[in-house]
């Protein structure tokens, strides 16, 4: 997936929009799976390893156990990168590195102004993901003055800045996990 790069809350309302229809077209398709197929473990084999699901932002097909991981973790990085366009005006736009494309998860299209990684997870604790994301930013972005990690977990309800995970002058932030941007 290449990155995609935003300059507006527009931008990312259309990005949205995006996983949304995706996620439509995955349920939709779900529902004539399961009313055709009375296996279970054959349900749950289509789910796990068939293009059953659709990406997240591209037109084709996915297992929907990766587009669900893909989705919330696209959805975070749209509220992430909706956050720092709001506390950064002097910031002129993004780029989301979504997926496996190299970089951090957002960066400031300015160079050295803003970098951030992002994932969504049970738990911020998951894979020692917080601490690992704040060591990268630490070691290889040491010049950039706004670095962030922001994650979507479902035990933090509201957006907050989370200063004991925090080290070395990156900010740490959680974003409400049960409300799906609009």
């Amino acid at each position: 997936m290449p990155s995609i790069e935003v300059t507006s809350v527009d931008d990312l309302d259309a990005l949205v929009t995006s996983i949304r229809s995706s996620a439509q077209r995955t349920v939709r398709r779900l529902k004539e799976v399961m009313a055709s197929e009375a296996d279970s473990l054959q349900v749950l084999r289509l789910m796990k390893f068939s293009g059953v699901g659709h990406h997240p932002t591209e037109d084709r097909p996915l297992n929907i156990i990766e587009q669900i991981n893909q989705t919330f973790t696209y959805l975070a990085s749209a509220d992430a990168a909706r956050w720092v366009l709001q506390h950064h005006p002097e910031v002129k736009g993004l780029r989301l590195n979504l997926g496996t494309h190299r970089g951090f998860d957002l960066e400031s299209l300015e160079s050295n102004m803003v970098v951030a990684e992002v994932f969504a997870a049970t738990h911020p604790h998951s894979n020692d993901k917080v601490r690992k994301d704040v060591r990268r930013l630490v070691e290889q972005a040491p010049e950039i003055p706004h670095r962030y990690v922001f994650f979507s977990c479902p035990e933090f309800k509201t957006l907050s800045r989370q200063s004991a995970f925090e080290r070395d002058g990156v900010q740490v932030w959680s974003l409400p996990a049960d409300q799906v941007t609009e």
